[in-house]
């Protein structure tokens, strides 16, 4: 019996987890895949927040490179919390300030 999705499923699933942040520090983010992006390279972030008190304040964190994109799940780590500030302290430090630009959505 062959499985639903003929070994694509399992494909896109480690695709996807390349995408996933793996280290935060001064020298900027590295993620799953081994690739290395310095904070000048970060063009964008979104903190994306559930509706009221429900769950933990931030869900994600959604980043957009000059090349490509990223992200952190703080609700799948034990330390995500820690994780998110880790980010926003390497955002503010190396950023220059005309260019740090976040937006918050709510999710539903």
């Amino acid at each position: 019996m062959l499985p639903l999705t003929l070994g694509i499923g399992s494909l896109l699933l480690w695709l996807w987890r390349r995408l996933h942040v793996y280290r935060i520090d001064k020298a900027g983010i590295t993620l799953w895949s081994g690739r290395a992006v310095p904070w000048s390279k970060v063009r964008n972030f979104q903190f994306r927040k559930r509706m009221g008190e429900a769950g933990p304040r931030i869900t994600r964190v959604d980043i957009q490179f000059e090349i490509g994109r990223g992200f952190i799940a703080p609700g799948w780590l034990c330390n995500g919390d820690e994780v998110v500030q880790a980010f926003r302290d390497g955002v503010r430090h190396g950023l220059p300030t005309g260019r740090m630009r976040s937006n918050y959505t709510q999710r539903r």
